[in-house]
């Protein structure tokens, strides 16, 4: 049924547009009509049919049987799409099939390849333009749009300017687009009471517990007896999916799981409501669908909307395979989508990597009361224990005198499974800039470096990993220039060391140097600042390094090189906090202003190693404790090797009674996991 405005000429008669039998509710709709538009500001008029005449500024009115004749153009003309003959149509516009909107924008623009992308910007939804026709002199442009929502956002650009020309945009239905944009955003649908309660009976039969199962829904009896096509289905109403999220919404409003799988969805368009009618979505599922571009999920994402979505799964759609197959990797795929929602937690079933991380505190940092003065000064050496800053004392010294001066023989003190990168980061501060700083030489570093915002390829990632001792000495440390570290001037390192289990089943530690050398590779001698953090191990008995006199072995070493920036970041200032210099008390570290302890020259052999870790006399007393069942905790470490933590555990399980905490230590010893003892002795 043709939609015919004025009621005359044809017979036709006033529509909404919707099609079919009405009193059977088929949720089919017609949508047709067409903006005219103008070249310089003119406007183009639509004659009326069936022998009426209206005359409209220089617009003569049209003939019978469907013509039309356009008005002048200040001193231009317009050929327009060509005229269809048959019916009753008022406009003549052309016959542009069910489910469209044809519109025009005037100016000379019908070739301009950038209007598309103009309209999508200031539309404010995103536009899916077919059909797109330009007339005979380029004067007007035709096309096509799906559905009155994105007819309605084009209709209020009406005047909006482009380059030099104003839009003039309109259509055949006008009144009627501007009137439903002050209403519901749901669809007008054919439907009889009996159509409605199809859908509610099937809603109430997907529904359990705040979990709404729409998978399938092609196979639903309750839609297939009442002749409703689901979302996904070839000849689907764009109305059904925003019904289906209305009466969901109306019936359990305490939905916050949605499962869509299997409906072979294409795009998010057909449910796009379930943003509007479900904002507080926390799980949804588009599983076995067939999603295949990002463009396809802009529909549910964006401000405003599933703004506590928390998992979402995409499994079995193309849109992975084919990021994957692009990229080499699903890491843009995954960054991608957690962009356009922000707030996910699981993706494919699979933790999204947070920034926000607790490191297991949980309510522990709440019973601290945070009184201290900000800004927190700049604290010098960290060590969490005299006998880890003993040990990396030793094992840096050594460490770093090999790879000055015989690297080869640093291929006993790496493990047969460890690893080693490193990155050059090239880039001068604007601060430098102002130094007058210079760019150094790369050329040593560039093709083993792996900065990962310009190594792209996974496989390239892959490759400047060097996995084991004899690769990483051989393609990697000897690779890179000559160095010469000065670890005699305290001033110019700084050290972070401290203990951590779950890596190994032995206790591992962590090292971050930040420091400088002397690279001598060249005519001149270059300054370089370097950061680089190791995990070192015990040594296992009869390895290379425990043969070679090691007590440590290396898991991981990464490197980072950089120009030259100074120590001035890792300079040790006053702290505000403290209300007399000796409120600081002793630090546990290295000495500001002195060398390292143990630190050797070259050739000299390394410093005897610390025997034997005892309670630390610093330890911090647990929150929640008495300092009698700290001392406790303490003798308990003493007696049987336990750590701290797990010392004040043992005891608190058996009511600080410290006989029963020795025979419980004795007795589960066996059932007590590896982290739970005190560092060993290196």
């Amino acid at each position: 049924m043709q939609r015919d405005r004025d009621g005359r000429g044809g017979g036709g008669r006033h529509s909404s547009g919707i099609t079919g039998n009405e009193s059977e509710g088929l949720f089919t709709s017609n949508f047709s009509g067409n903006f005219g538009g103008s070249g310089g500001g003119g406007r183009v008029h639509r004659g009326a049919s069936g022998g009426r005449s209206d005359r409209r500024r220089g617009g003569a009115g049209g003939s019978g049987g469907g013509g039309r004749r356009v008005g002048g153009l200040r001193g231009t003309s317009a050929n327009l799409p060509h005229t269809r003959t048959t019916g009753g149509d008022l406009d003549g516009d052309m016959d542009m099939g069910e489910k469209k909107k044809s519109f025009s924008t005037g100016g000379s623009i019908g070739t301009d390849s950038g209007l598309d992308s103009f309209l999508n910007r200031k539309a404010g939804v995103k536009l899916d333009i077919t059909n797109k026709k330009p007339s005979a002199d380029n004067s007007t442009v035709s096309f096509k749009l799906p559905n009155v929502e994105q007819a309605r956002a084009v209709r209020k650009l009406n005047g909006i300017k482009y380059k030099r020309y104003k839009l003039i945009i309109k259509s055949t239905g006008d009144q009627r687009i501007m009137e439903d944009s002050s209403r519901s955003t749901v669809p007008r649908l054919a439907s009889s009471a009996g159509t409605i309660d199809s859908i509610r009976t099937f809603i109430r039969s997907r529904y359990q517990n705040g979990f709404l199962d729409l998978e399938n829904m092609a196979a639903d009896p309750t839609l297939r007896a009442a002749s409703i096509i689901p979302p996904g289905g070839r000849s689907s109403s764009s109305q059904v999916g925003a019904v289906l999220m209305k009466v969901a919404s109306e019936l359990f409003p305490d939905i916050t799981t949605i499962s869509l799988a299997s409906n072979r969805l294409r795009s998010m368009q057909p449910i796009s409501s379930i943003a509007q009618f479900f904002p507080k979505l926390l799980n949804l599922s588009l599983k076995d669908n067939n999603i295949t571009f990002m463009k396809d999920l802009e529909y549910i994402s964006g401000p405003k909307k599933l703004t506590n979505l928390r998992e979402l799964i995409l499994l079995d759609n193309p849109i992975r395979d084919h990021a994957i197959e692009k990229n080499k990797d699903d890491f843009s795929y995954r960054s991608d989508i957690t962009k356009m929602f922000p707030s996910l937690q699981v993706l494919d079933q699979t933790p999204v990597t947070s920034s926000k991380i607790s490191f297991g505190l949980g309510d522990l940092v709440d019973t601290v009361k945070d009184t201290a003065a900000l800004p927190v000064p700049i604290k010098g050496n960290f060590y969490d224990s005299p006998g880890t800053q003993a040990m990396v004392q030793e094992f840096l010294s050594s460490f770093f005198n090999l790879y000055d001066t015989n690297r080869s023989a640093l291929e006993a003190m790496y493990d047969s499974s460890a690893t080693f990168s490193y990155v050059a980061d090239m880039s001068i501060s604007n601060l430098q800039k102002l130094k007058g700083l210079r760019g150094d030489r790369w050329e040593h570093y560039v093709d083993g470096s792996r900065s990962l915002s310009r190594v792209k390829e996974l496989d390239e990632r892959t490759k400047r990993i060097h996995v084991g001792n004899v690769e990483i000495v051989k393609r990697g440390i000897l690779k890179l220039p000559k160095t010469k570290h000065h670890l005699d001037d305290a001033s110019k390192v700084c050290v972070d060391a401290w203990q951590t289990g779950g890596l190994l089943p032995a206790i591992c530690i962590y090292i971050m140097v930040h420091g400088e050398y002397e690279e001598s590779n060249g005519s001149r001698p270059v300054i370089k600042s370097f950061d680089r953090s190791f995990i070192i191990a015990p040594a296992p008995p009869n390895s290379q390094a425990s043969l070679h006199g090691w007590k440590c072995i290396i898991i991981s070493d990464q490197l980072i090189v950089r120009h030259y920036n100074g120590s001035k970041a890792w300079e040790p200032e006053p702290d505000p906090n403290a209300s007399t210099p000796a409120a600081l008390g002793p630090q546990t570290g290295v000495a500001q202003g002195g060398p390292i302890p143990g630190t050797v020259a070259s050739g000299a052999a390394p410093a005897p190693a610390v025997q034997g870790v005892q309670p630390d006399p610093l330890q911090t007393p647990m929150a929640g404790i008495t300092p009698e069942q700290h001392a406790m905790a303490q003798e308990l470490q003493r007696q049987t090797g336990l750590n701290y933590p797990y010392a004040v555990q043992c005891l608190a399980a058996v009511a600080w009674d410290f006989a029963a905490g020795i025979a419980l230590v004795n007795q589960e010893r066996a059932n007590i996991p590896a982290d739970a003892w005190q560092p060993p002795r290196f």
